[in-house]
């Protein structure tokens, strides 16, 4: 929301310094999430832009970042006044800990990954890629954000069987949810993945992806865990989407086209592969289902397991950023039915979810959920005015936990004091969504417990403007994902 006040105050003459934070020069156009190009983001509004160099720790360092502050405010301030623009990328650790804490852990030694042929015209009998497919016995098949192709399930199905590897899918890969791939899709990876027995057994030689970069970050640990594996990127444009700067192939092919070359490979991979994961699945549905069956809390877990359940095969599911993608990615398990679900993981924003909904349910002929958190309806409550005069029929299912519950998951809910984290990170608001809901045209109304959720939904998907409401203290839906963690991971090491 910066644009609109610059654009004022470069017309009003008014000086303003706006800071950007951003990932740091070697994650810009690779793919990594929450990353675009902003150096010149408000091009034409400046009086002047820079963009410093990413914090190294050197004191010479200080100096640099007091000239540079010092010269914004000259620039800001000068005969024409007006708005100055500073892009500040960072590195991990984001911590505010000092250069020689212990707890940083020494920086790792460059490893070095060949360079193969970055092969942009492989076709569907290339005997190249079936023969180096047919050598790999622990391969997996990993589909990002934005992989869907319609009627491609049951090819991927028979892909996998042939090469008897696991299908990692992404919820916003649009295949999270297909019952044609029972069997080799592993539904619940990023829960079995964080069990570090688990993960250090699972161990691939390949790993083929397809899409953006998956949600999951004990997905993605895994990967950095087992960095002996090859990764080769599946992309019919031929982009670089590799953030970890690992890929050693660029595949410009489709996953229908991969798939065909896949059905080629006459030699079977490792026997005891595939069972490995299935193994790991069946204990962690086990361990899941005994674990939730023992609370007593309506919580994120139980909303997104009831939802993703209770949705009809003919709806539509766009699911939000931050947590409920996560929950689904987590806890959504197997359906009965296919279902079509996007989200908005280009740039991992929260920002006009709900008329990205609004969109969707003008065109799509099903029901339309939205299922998104509190603070990403209030980043677009124009959007539930827009709804009501657009006359559109839309459910959203909104998890209140009355601030960003993300953020208890991370680092900093333990680093900083709790006020601090409370102010700057949680950001809670007090507000009592339905009634919001309510005051623009909405029916709007707050459920408890999993059979208010289920009566709610079902009235909802008769048609109109409805809000769910699913108040949760944040606390306590925070311990919960811990618990349920925990239960997987001690029977998976048990196992």
């Amino acid at each position: 929301h910066f644009l609109p006040a610059i654009a004022e105050a470069h017309h009003a003459r008014v000086p303003l310094i706006v800071l950007t934070a951003d990932r740091p020069p070697e994650q810009r156009a690779w793919g990594a999430a929450q990353t675009m190009e902003q150096r010149a983001l408000y091009q034409g509004f400046t009086r002047w832009c820079e963009e410093a160099p990413a914090p190294t720790g050197p004191v010479g360092e200080c100096a640099y970042a007091a000239a540079l502050a010092r010269r914004a405010l000259a620039e800001a301030l000068g005969p024409a006044p007006g708005p100055v623009h500073l892009n500040l990328p960072f590195r991990e650790p984001l911590l505010p800990r000092a250069p020689t804490s212990p707890g940083i852990p020494p920086a790792a030694p460059c490893k070095s990954h060949e360079l193969r042929e970055n092969r942009h015209a492989i076709g569907t009998a290339d005997a190249v890629l079936t023969r180096e497919l047919a050598a790999v016995g622990r391969g997996v098949l990993l589909l990002g954000p934005d992989s869907a192709e319609p009627g491609l399930a049951a090819a991927l199905a028979d892909a996998a069987h042939t090469l008897g590897w696991p299908v990692i899918a992404d919820p916003a890969s649009g295949l999270r949810g297909d019952p044609a791939l029972a069997g080799v899709l592993i539904e619940h990876a990023d829960l079995l993945l964080r069990a570090e027995a688990c993960a250090a057994s699972l161990a691939p030689e390949l790993v083929v992806r397809l899409g953006g970069l998956p949600t999951s970050k004990a997905l993605a640990q895994w990967l950095v865990r087992h960095d002996a594996a090859r990764l080769w990127l599946l992309d019919p444009a031929g982009a670089w989407r590799d953030p970890t700067h690992r890929a050693e192939r660029v595949l410009r092919m489709s996953l229908a086209s991969f798939c065909a070359s896949a059905a080629e490979v006459l030699i079977p991979a490792a026997p005891d592969w595939l069972e490995d994961w299935h193994h790991c699945q069946a204990a962690t549905r086990a361990a899941l289902e005994q674990a939730l069956a023992g609370e007593s809390l309506f919580g994120a877990p139980q909303l997104t397991r009831a939802l993703w359940q209770a949705l009809p095969e003919d709806a539509l599911l766009l699911v939000g950023n931050s947590m409920p993608i996560r929950d689904l990615d987590a806890y959504g398990g197997q359906r009965a039915a296919a279902l079509q679900v996007l989200g908005q993981r280009g740039v991992n924003g929260i920002d006009g979810l709900v008329s990205v909904a609004l969109g969707a349910a003008t065109a799509h002929r099903g029901p339309v959920v939205l299922y998104c958190g509190d603070i990403t309806l209030l980043h677009d409550v124009a959007g539930l005015l827009a709804a009501r005069l657009a006359g559109a029929d839309l459910t959203i299912v909104c998890l209140n936990d009355d601030g960003g519950g993300i953020f208890e998951h991370l680092p900093v809910a333990q680093a900083i004091p709790r006020a601090d984290f409370e102010a700057l990170y949680a950001l809670p608001h007090g507000m009592d969504l339905a009634a919001l809901a309510g005051g623009l045209g909405w029916n709007g109304v707050r459920v408890l417990d999993e059979p208010g959720f289920r009566a709610a939904l079902g009235k909802a998907l008769g048609g109109g403007l409805h809000l769910i409401e699913v108040v949760v203290d944040r606390a306590a839906n925070t311990a919960l994902r811990q618990r349920l963690v925990a239960a997987v991971g001690h029977a998976l090491t048990a196992s």
